[in-house]
């Protein structure tokens, strides 16, 4: 087989063309994940007389400006969560002062003008769910497994996603989410242990949360 380098040069074109798939990406990103799209297919690539060279590079040379295209999109969507995040936040301060309590997610969508469902994920997809809740131990792994940004649904959706719950999952999540109790109030008004209210809550929102992808 001819050697690597040459084997780039002839398939730059290819890289290109592929490049042209993806849109706000830098065209010189894209070409460098194409290059390591050619060095993992010729690592691999066995010649066995049937299977051109060029068709079995595609995909790695796709795959690897794929890759490249979702990890940028995904630092815009950290982006975009941040700031609503600390828009979350100073709201909710100048409620609590208001209002003299812990602002609910009805009251926070109410005061910001943005659908609950919006607060509910943002909650989920920053470093912990501290801020609606007052439960700083809560890391966001123990909260939801799938962050996925493409969710258009409205506080109907997310109404019906608990009506895939149990009962006692059903009060659970609204004593957490709906009445702003910790898990260790949650847990004495419901006459269970915090560790029970715990392991309830993260099997109940992966529950409503997959309903929500689907």
């Amino acid at each position: 087989m001819t050697d690597l380098e040459t084997i780039i040069q002839l398939h730059e074109k290819l890289i290109y063309k592929i490049s042209t798939k993806f849109f706000d990406v830098p065209r010189e990103d894209l070409y460098q994940a194409g290059v390591m799209g050619i060095i993992k297919a010729y690592n691999n690539f066995v010649d066995n007389g049937v299977t051109k060279f060029t068709t079995y590079a595609y995909n790695y040379i796709f795959g690897e400006m794929y890759e490249l295209s979702n990890s940028l999109r995904s630092i815009k969507l950290n982006k975009n969560i941040l700031g609503l995040y600390k828009k979350i936040e100073q709201a909710k301060y100048l409620l609590a002062q208001k209002l003299g309590h812990l602002p609910s997610i009805q009251e926070l969508s109410e005061y910001l003008g943005i659908d609950e469902l919006t607060i509910y994920q943002v909650a989920m997809s920053t470093a912990s769910i501290v801020s609606l809740d007052g439960d700083s131990e809560r890391p966001i792994y123990e909260v939801v497994t799938d962050t996925r940004d493409d969710i258009n649904t409205s506080r109907i959706d997310l109404i019906d996603s608990m009506d895939r719950l149990t009962e006692e999952e059903k009060e659970i999540i609204k004593c957490r989410y709906f009445n702003d109790l910790t898990q260790s109030e949650t847990a004495k008004i419901l006459g269970l242990s915090q560790v029970k209210v715990s392991r309830t809550e993260k099997k109940s929102l992966n529950k409503m949360y997959n309903y929500l992808s689907a």
